[in-house]
């Protein structure tokens, strides 16, 4: 290697350096910039590079990247040291950050991240906050009603039209909801809830998105009010399947099984709507990473069935859950490689779930 490209490649692995000692978030609060968690990678404050009324300046803590929506600036830990400090090059930005003393170490991003996720409860929502969850749930349901794909996606996995109008299932066309809030109102407090969020770096577009654009949305209803959302993409099988906002998961289906001496504990927000469609007195905890100190709620069920997929993660989980509830666990064996919706669309489905019940209960005397 001739002694030019040692050089280029030492000043690369220099500054790749620089970048992982001087964190982005701590450059930026050292410059005087307020900032205030907004999601669970995300801080939030007033842009220090034009006079910004509105907070507008974005930190992504995963990517270490931030952006000015306002002013469109955005880039690196070196792009805002040489920004802030009026300097002509990524070499001079990187030599001043050098000579400053390297922050301490913070608590990783994960972190971070599960600390942000406990800090909102969506069972203690404002009356603001409801009043712009209502109107979510209101548009979402008026979308649902009129886009063919969704309804066809929502009948192709079994679910009847009357579970549908029970459990107020909606549809999010990614422009109804953010054009009704603009107009009336409380576009800032449905960004807080994580309806809308701002486009990422490079998406352009409207200055807000829906979350869930594209998604069919299922939301938890208590006291016949959506509290929170969560949203399955249908088809796409590259793309995340399911979508929830920041904050506390809350247990979906809550008030169908809360006081029941026999309880169904599902594992998907779409298995579920199948024990829903059969009557059950079922829950989602919508994944299987629920905590399990939520629980508590279901001290006086006398039998707790476990539907969890036939897959390495329902097998650990229900294994937890065992630990948990004790001889109350009735872990139900789903055929292999089998969610609760796959037997819904089985013509012999529900007769074949109400047999693998019986033997759950004989094998548990």
């Amino acid at each position: 290697m001739s002694s030019t490209a040692t050089s280029v490649a030492q000043r690369h692995m220099d500054i790749a350096e620089v970048k992982l000692s001087y964190p982005l978030l701590d450059v930026v609060e050292r410059a005087g910039v307020s900032l205030k968690r907004s999601g669970s990678n995300r801080f939030q404050g007033q842009c220090p590079f034009h006079e910004d009324r509105t907070p507008s300046f974005f930190v992504y803590v995963d990517r270490q990247r931030f952006v000015c929506y306002g002013c469109k600036q955005w880039g690196d830990v070196l792009d805002f040291v040489q920004l802030h400090e009026h300097l002509a090059s990524v070499g001079e930005a990187c030599a001043w950050l050098v000579g400053t003393p390297v922050p301490p170490q913070r608590k990783p991003t994960k972190t971070l991240s599960k600390a942000s996720q406990r800090e909102r409860r969506w069972d203690r929502l404002t009356l603001e906050e409801q009043l712009v969850m209502n109107v979510a749930g209101a548009l979402y349901r008026d979308a649902l009603s009129r886009n063919r794909a969704a309804l066809a996606y929502l009948h192709e996995r079994a679910v009847p039209d009357w579970v549908v109008r029970a459990c107020g299932l909606g549809y999010a066309d990614g422009r109804s909801l953010e054009a009704h809030l603009r107009k009336h109102g409380g576009l800032r407090i449905a960004e807080e809830l994580g309806l809308l969020r701002r486009p990422e770096p490079g998406e352009g577009g409207r200055p807000l998105r829906e979350r869930f654009a594209g998604r069919v949305v299922i939301p938890e209803i208590r006291g016949g009010q959506p509290i929170w959302f969560i949203g399955r993409r249908p088809g796409d099988p590259g793309r995340v399947k399911y979508l929830t906002p920041p904050g506390d998961k809350p247990v979906l289906g809550f008030e169908r099984a809360i006081g029941r001496r026999r309880v169904y504990l599902i594992e998907g927000a779409v298995d579920w709507l199948t024990a829903v469609g059969w009557r059950l007195a079922a829950f989602s905890t919508c994944g299987t990473d629920f905590p399990m100190d939520r629980l508590g709620w279901l001290a006086r069920a006398e039998i707790v069935f476990g539907v969890l997929d036939a897959d390495k993660a329902g097998r650990e989980a229900s294994e937890r859950l065992g630990a948990t509830f004790g001889a109350r666990w009735r872990p139900i064996a789903l055929p292999d490689g089998c969610d609760l919706n796959d037997l819904g669309r089985r013509p012999d489905g529900r007769a074949l779930f109400f047999q693998l019940v019986a033997t759950a209960q004989r094998e548990s005397q």
